[in-house]
This record gives structure tokens, C-alpha cells and sequence, in this order.
């Protein structure tokens, strides 16, 4: 499989596999309320946020260990990726067990840390501790993910992971109707942890196999020096954490929940949209680990060029249908008095551009070998992000949230860009043309939007102007982008002719 279509699956896996979450995280919670009340539904988030913070013990290796593998596989360096082949599976094996023995010995008082109704406290328990051994089979199952990536074999292991998800969620549904409750959310995650592990452990092994490769060798060394090389990935996930599970806590503490939960919807269509969007993060890791590795100048730039084209394209697309549309979602979904106005949600979508621009560009350095200087200008971001909304929280009030981000994204951006150019040889005025262009582009779009008053609160009129903004939107990147266009259905020719 090529590079560039290994790459393609990879993205096209994860957004499917994020639907089928979605289908699973929010289409379905009506159906839990058929079978537990409210407080019990909540009682089990609670539940998931610990075992979500628990997850860090992770530290991050999953994306050193790929880009250590792709360096030795490009480099040749068969005894280096047995080495690291060994240390992954060694600390795999060593923090799901670090994760479990964290996470049992909280389980005695789990429940009343968070307020469970008595009559509740055993099931809840019990469903932390499956959901915590289905989480210790996971993080098994990303750390040894490392290899289809390197591989760049993403097409089977992709299909696997779609094809447990989907009886992860049917299984979840039989779970609930044999009558297990609150439990039944947690057997659900542990049947899709136990049938990933099997399927994706049985191809690696089968496709180790395959290829004749040797077995892993362990070297204690190499395990110390791949640990040692997670501390800053650590401190960066947690700074990560704290960035991403914080706005909601500092405006419920200095302004009011309610606000809180306007900011929450409000924002929650462009957040959704820019979940799809940073899977091509991950999606192209191991490309750009192994194209930085070959230190080949035209090779890594004509990369970043064609990858930086598809992901701002999308990106800024996302963004633009979450300006023009999130208003007339939010009125059928649950209220226009739960919208924060045009003003908030033109604010957030900037801040959300500026924070997937940023993770893109730290995921490059992160690809090209810079984790450690990326992670350190992770955490003072995080440091700084969280130091300027409190000190403006109390005067800007629900628009804190954005101005911070927004702020400190611009002043960091300018930063990882630095070090893409000077330690990568990566010409950042080529991604920078690209967000020019597609600015250029997109504003008309907004603008008309909010020029033309059409009633959205019909179904009808929604989806009419909803198929001729997408026709003309399409037309028009489809016009401005006629050389990529080109070179893309050469390259598919070329390949099938093949």
C-alpha cells in the first residue's frame, strides 16, 4: 500500500469510527433513560472522567514509540525497530498493569466521591471496575497500534476497529435490554476492547509472521531512554487535559452554570466538526515521521503541501458550515435560549481555528522528532492560556473563554512555526499561502450568510439552502483548487494503470 493511501484509510477509518462514538455518546442517551434514571447516567460519566484522567498514565508513548519505529524502519535499522519493537510491547504490558492497580485501589471509595444514590453504589462500582479493565485493555491496544501505523497497513486494522465498534454499540443495546443497567454501558466498552485486542493483535502477529521479521528483542536501556523520552509528552497530555476540561469549570466558578452550559452548546457543533477534522492528525503521523526521517528537503515540502491542503481545506470548511448552520441545529435540538448569540459563536469558531492550527503544527514537530521542545511549549502555553483567562474571566465575562485561547494560540503559533522552519527544513510560507487562500474563499461565504436573512426555523427552507450552499461552496473550491485537482487524478491513473 502506498504511502499517501495507508495515510487516506487511516482518516477515513477514524471519522467513521468517530461517528459510530457519536451514535454511541449522544444518539443513544435517550435509549439509557429507558433503562436508569438520570442521577445513575451521571453517576457513570462521573465514573468515565476517572478512568479518563487514569488513562494518562499512557504518557504519550503511543506517539514517540510510532515516531521512534518509522525513524529505525527508514533508516534500515532492523536491530533499533526490534529494540523498540520489544520496549512497546514490555510497556504496554507494564502500564495497563500500572493503570489497573491505580484504578482498583480507588474503586472502594469511587462511589462515594461522587455522591452515588445508596441503592446505586454496588452497580456503579461494578461498572467502574469493568470500564476500568476495558480501558487497560485499550491502552494495550493503542501502544501496539504503533505498528500497521509504521507499516503504513492501515486498511485492515481499520476496518477491524469499524467493524468492533459497531458490535460494541449492538452489544451495549442487548446488554441494556437483558436487563444489567448501569453495567451494561461498561460491558459494552470492555466487549469492544476484548475483540479489538483479538483481532488487531491476531493481524500484527499474523503480518509479523509474514514478513519473517524476527522476534522483539528487550533491552532494558532502550525501555529507559523510551520512558525517559515521555516525560515531556506526559506533561504535555496533561496540559492538554487541563486545556480542554477547564472553560467550563472557570465560568460555572466565576460566572454561573448556566453560562457554562450556553457556552457548551453553543460551541458544540463546531466541536464535533473539528473532532472529524484533527483525525488527520493521527491519520498521517507515521507519514510525515517516516518522509522527516528521510531528511530529503523536496520530499518532507511536498508533503506538507498536499497534507496541509487537504487538512486546512477541511478545516476551514468544517468551520465555515458550523458559522452559517450551528444556529438552526441548536433551535431543533434544544432551544434558541440556550444559544450564547452570533457574536459568541463567531468568536468560538476563531478560537477553534487557531487551536487546530496549532495542533497541527505540534503534531509536525512531534512527527519530525522535536517532542521534547514541542512539549515544553505545550505545557507554558497550557500555563499561560490558564493565567490569562483568569485574569480576564471577570471582565469579559462568557467571551473569556475565546479571547484566551485565541491570545495564547496566536503568540505559540508563531513559535512551532520557528521551529518547523529551522529544525525541519519546512517551508512554512506554503502553509501559511494555503490559510490565506482558503481565508479568501471562505469569508464571502460567511459574510453573505449573515447579509441574506433567511428563516432557518423551517425544515424545508433549511435544507433547500443548506444543497445550494453546499453546490456553489463546492464549485468554488473545486475552481480555485484545479491544479491539485489535476495532479491527484494523474496520480490515481498512474496507479491503477499499474
Amino acid at each position: 500500500m502506498s504511502k499517501y493511501k495507508a495515510s487516506i484509510f487511516n482518516y477515513l477509518f477514524n471519522s467513521i469510527n468517530a461517528i459510530v462514538m457519536i451514535v454511541n455518546g449522544i444518539i443513544m442517551v435517550p435509549l439509557y433513560f429507558k433503562f436508569m434514571p438520570v442521577s445513575t447516567y451521571g453517576a457513570w460519566l462521573a465514573t468515565g472522567n476517572v478512568v479518563g484522567m487514569l488513562g494518562l498514565v499512557e504518557s504519550g508513548l503511543s506517539g514517540v514509540i510510532t515516531q521512534k519505529m518509522s525513524v529505525a524502519l527508514a533508516k534500515k535499522d532492523d536491530r533499533m525497530f526490534f529494540q523498540l519493537a520489544g520496549a512497546n510491547l514490555y510497556t504496554a504490558l507494564f502500564m495497563s498493569m500500572t493503570l489497573l492497580v491505580l484504578g482498583l485501589s480507588l474503586a472502594p471509595f469511587i462511589a462515594d466521591w461522587i455522591n452515588a444514590d445508596e441503592n446505586i453504589k454496588r452497580s456503579i462500582t461494578t461498572a467502574y471496575i469493568v470500564s476500568l479493565i476495558s480501558a487497560a485493555l485499550s491502552l494495550i491496544t493503542s501502544l501496539i497500534g504503533a505498528f500497521p501505523q509504521v507499516w503504513q497497513e492501515t486498511k485492515t486494522t481499520g476496518i477491524i476497529t469499524t467493524v468492533v465498534n459497531i458490535i460494541g454499540v449492538l452489544s451495549l443495546i442487548t446488554y441494556l435490554y437483558l436487563g444489567f443497567g448501569v453495567v451494561s454501558l461498561a460491558l459494552g466498552y470492555i466487549t469492544r476492547a476484548i475483540l479489538n485486542l483479538l483481532g488487531q493483535g491476531s493481524w500484527i502477529f499474523i503480518k509479523w509472521r509474514k514478513l519473517n521479521l524476527s522476534k522483539p528483542t528487550y533491552d532494558f536501556d532502550v525501555v529507559k531512554a523510551l520512558l525517559k523520552d515521555c516525560f515531556y509528552p506526559f506533561l504535555s497530555r496533561i496540559s492538554g487535559v487541563i486545556m480542554g476540561n477547564s472553560q467550563s469549570f472557570i465560568l460555572a466558578f466565576f460566572i454561573s452554570p448556566t453560562l457554562a452550559a450556553v457556552y457548551d452548546i453553543t460551541s458544540k457543533i463546531a466541536f464535533v466538526a473539528c473532532n472529524f477534522v484533527s483525525m488527520a492528525n493521527g491519520s498521517f503521523f507515521a507519514l510525515f515521521s517516516l518522509t522527516y526521517a528521510s531528511k530529503n528537503k523536496q520530499e518532507i515540502n511536498n508533503l506538507t503541501q498536499k497534507v496541509s491542503l487537504f487538512f486546512l481545506t477541511v478545516l476551514f470548511s468544517a468551520l465555515v458550515y458550523s458559522v452559517v448552520f450551528s444556529k438552526s441545529i441548536i433551535y431543533f435540538w434544544v432551544g434558541l435560549d440556550k444559544y450564547g448569540g452570533d457574536l459568541l459563536l463567531a468568536s468560538i469558531v476563531i478560537s477553534l481555528l487557531i487551536t487546530q492550527l496549532k495542533q497541527y503544527f505540534i503534531n509536525l514537530l512531534y512527527a519530525g522528532g522535536l517532542i521534547n521542545k514541542s512539549a515544553k511549549l505545550d505545557v507554558i502555553s497550557m500555563i499561560f492560556y490558564v493565567l490569562l483567562l483568569l485574569v480576564i474571566v471577570k471582565q469579559t465575562q462568557i467571551y473569556a473563554v475565546p479571547i484566551a485561547t485565541f491570545i495564547s494560540g496566536i503568540l505559540f503559533i508563531r513559535l512551532y512555526l520557528s521551529l518547523l522552519k529551522k529544525h525541519l527544513d519546512v517551508d512554512i510560507n506554503v502553509i501559511l499561502k494555503i490559510c490565506y487562500k482558503l481565508f479568501l474563499i471562505t469569508a464571502p461565504f460567511v459574510l453573505l450568510h449573515y447579509v441574506v436573512k433567511i428563516d432557518f426555523f423551517q425544515i424545508e427552507v433549511m435544507s433547500i439552502y443548506l444543497a445550494l450552499f453546499t453546490l456553489t461552496y463546492v464549485t468554488v473550491l473545486l475552481i480555485t483548487n484545479r491544479q491539485f485537482l489535476k495532479q491527484l487524478i494523474i496520480r490515481v491513473k498512474k496507479h491503477n494503470s499499474n
